[in-house]
């Protein structure tokens, strides 16, 4: 493999990514308009904490801390798997383009993942800064924290590892049905900030609902995120992570053999130049 070249597709494929994302505009005017959504749904849930904290006169710091690191790091994973599932519907029902990237790219899921790296990053850059501004909207000084900064690196990488290839899997429904997909995806998102441990544990969760909650990598991912941002946080740091490299390798494999069939499926029914829209 030519990795020089290979090297070069991905940066053009981001270039291209961030360009359409942000249609062109100047980059710090998409910065702010990235911001806001993000944002406005912290000042909500922090306004929330505030408001019980003054009215039942109880100011819990760890229940605070819970609430904005959920925040902070869903907007990683949230902002990731769009990134990867919008793709398809946009470039086949709006620009008509998906078969013709098989000619600049001719791996369709590493195009999807490669097209995901903007928004993977830019999901990074938010989540620090919502972590700065919720600690300090709850009251939540630097002193609260005691990251491990190397563990926290490593989570962000598998947490990118897991995510895309869940969104890969979604993507191959996707190439079937392009006016679902995009459901899918919220539909998908919606449920890790459910069962991902983001607002609550998921212990407090009904029980027909916990089996699911464990079959997904997210709870898992969350917990020892807030664990490498304050090791003092309880958890068992090896259970946790056993479990999650077995479910992101399982989510891999998974993602790799299904849109591999899925894509062979789709290029045999001529479903990459089909239109779903009406």
């Amino acid at each position: 493999m030519d990795l020089n070249r290979w090297f070069r597709r991905i940066y053009a494929i981001m270039w291209f990514s961030w360009q359409e994302l942000s249609n062109w505009t100047k980059p710090y005017i998409f910065a702010v308009y990235v911001m806001v959504r993000p944002l406005f749904g912290l000042l909500l849930y922090a306004y929330i904490y505030i408001a019980f904290a003054i009215t039942s006169g109880l100011v819990n710091p760890d229940a605070a801390f819970y609430l904005i690191t959920g925040i902070a790091f869903y907007n990683f994973i949230g902002e990731g798997i769009y990134g990867v599932t919008w793709v398809i519907h946009e470039e086949r029902e709006h620009y008509s383009i998906l078969k013709y990237n098989y000619i600049s790219f001719p791996n369709l899921r590493d195009y999807l993942l490669a097209r995901s790296l903007v928004n993977y990053i830019i999901g990074f850059i938010v989540s620090i800064i919502v972590l700065i501004i919720g600690f300090y909207l709850v009251g939540l000084g630097v002193s609260y924290l005691n990251p491990n900064i190397p563990l926290l690196l490593l989570m962000y990488i598998i947490g990118f590892i897991w995510s895309s290839f869940l969104a890969v899997t979604v993507s191959g429904t996707s190439l079937f049905s392009a006016e679902y997909g995009p459901l899918i995806s919220e539909a998908i998102a919606g449920l890790l900030f459910l069962l991902g441990n983001v607002l609550f544990p998921t212990s407090i969760l009904p029980q027909w609902l916990l089996p699911l909650a464990e079959v997904l990598p997210m709870a898992d991912w969350m917990e020892l995120m807030r664990y490498s941002l304050n090791i003092g946080y309880q958890v068992n740091l090896l259970f946790l992570l056993s479990k999650l490299l077995i479910k992101t390798i399982i989510y891999v494999i998974i993602g790799i053999v299904f849109f591999a069939i899925a894509d062979r499926l789709a290029r045999k029914r001529g479903v990459l130049e089909a239109s779903f829209h009406h």
